[in-house]
């Protein structure tokens, strides 16, 4: 596919100094070079803006009015894409980094006839949960209710309208994807993965952000109920079929069982919150 054609990729951000620059160095180091940076910022008071600039993003100043506590990422996401010159749009967040053929295996898969394309994503940090949350990522390479595509033609995601700015904690990704299946569009997989920098993850941080998915989990399972518990549910096929994987990493499934029960209370938890404070 010639260079011609222009990829848009968004990252909204807030005060994500401590990561963004990994990630758009990762952009600049794509094969593929014809690439349009859109960060999307919600009054960083860092370095943010000052990163963004250094790598000749495009910066959008957008304040979504959501309630405190309710995600907006998807708002932002939806307001760059609006903002996106390019044929084809790819969102990101902060703390994800490209390895560097990812935007030219995609757009490779969608002159196949593709209409989106996901990445396989691959935690990386430090210390031990850092660990335990790269073997969970692992298992889920291939699962459709983990999965979402990130990479679209934008005329595609004009037609289907989205994501839906109601929805958080995961919600979002699925529905567009729903979306997508449902009127028939082809999505396709990358080989090339994308890394998650962890930082060095504390416990206490994935259970306060499982606890705030849990919050907005039951606007997803309402609008798709049979797609939505399968996507929350706590026992996956995903982890009978990597059972190798396990056993080959014995300190990390410890660690990965621990990891995953804590979330899981803390996004029921959050559930009972939100039902409480209808």
């Amino acid at each position: 596919m010639k260079n011609k054609l222009l990829v848009s990729i968004v990252i909204p951000t807030k005060n994500s100094a401590a990561f963004l620059e990994g990630c758009l160095k990762s952009i600049k180091n794509q094969t593929y070079k014809n690439i349009e940076i859109i960060v999307v910022d919600n009054n960083s008071t860092d370095e943010t803006k000052e990163i963004a600039n250094k790598y000749r993003a495009k910066i959008y100043d957008y304040s979504p009015k959501v309630k405190k506590g309710t995600f907006d990422a998807p708002h932002k996401r939806n307001y760059g894409v609006k903002k996106a010159k390019g044929e084809f749009v790819y969102y990101l967040d902060a703390d994800m980094e490209l390895s560097k053929n990812v935007v030219e295996e995609a757009l490779s898969l969608c002159k196949t006839g593709c209409a989106a394309v996901i990445a396989p994503e691959e935690s990386f940090g430090k210390g031990v949960w850092a660990s335990a949350k790269n073997l969970e990522r692992q298992c889920y390479w291939g699962d459709d209710s983990v999965e979402a595509p990130r990479f679209f033609k934008k005329s595609i995601w004009k037609r289907v309208g989205g994501l839906d700015k109601s929805l958080g904690g995961g919600g979002d990704d699925w529905d567009l994807y729903q979306k997508l299946l449902i009127n028939g569009y082809k999505v396709a997989r990358t080989k090339s993965v994308v890394g998650h920098n962890e930082g060095n993850l504390k416990l206490t941080k994935l259970i306060k952000k499982r606890f705030m998915y849990g919050k907005d989990s039951l606007k997803y399972i309402s609008k798709r109920p049979k797609e939505g518990l399968i996507s929350y549910f706590p026992v996956r096929r995903a982890y009978i079929k990597n059972w190798r994987l396990f056993a080959s990493r014995p300190k990390d499934t410890i660690l990965f069982i621990i990891m995953r029960s804590s979330e899981y209370v803390a996004g029921a938890a959050g559930i009972i919150y939100s039902l409480i404070n209808k």
